[in-house]
């Protein structure tokens, strides 16, 4: 099973998850489609990125996930891969975490708060 970690961002009181793993391997579970399919999310236009430009200059990509409870972003780079969501944070955090839980793939790995502050 991979691992992941609720915790707050850099010097942020908004919580967002990160994945502990090679998460582009190719065994490596697919985080997009489980919370597509859990949440019965889809995908949505970002507000004020154009994620193409972004991905083909820096091998980050960046998706913009629309549910009934929020939206949230994906951020998958070279040398991670995060979730956030910036409106209905503590919400949109907890859903994830739970579809994750379900579906068998991560187990949650605790995180000390005080080194994020």
């Amino acid at each position: 099973m991979e691992k992941f970690r609720v915790r707050p961002g850099h010097k942020s009181t908004e919580l967002l998850i990160e994945f502990w793993g090679d998460h582009r391997s190719e065994g490596y579970p697919n985080i997009q489609k489980i919370l597509e399919v859990g949440l019965s999310a889809k995908p949505k236009k970002h507000p004020s990125l154009d994620v193409v430009s972004i991905g083909l200059a820096t091998d980050e990509f960046i998706s913009f996930w629309e549910y009934p409870n929020g939206v949230y972003e994906l951020d998958d780079d070279i040398w991670a891969y995060f979730i956030m969501a910036a409106n209905n944070n503590a919400q949109v955090i907890s859903d994830i975490e739970q579809v994750l839980l379900k579906s068998g793939e991560f187990l949650k790995e605790e995180a000390d708060f005080s080194k994020y502050t």
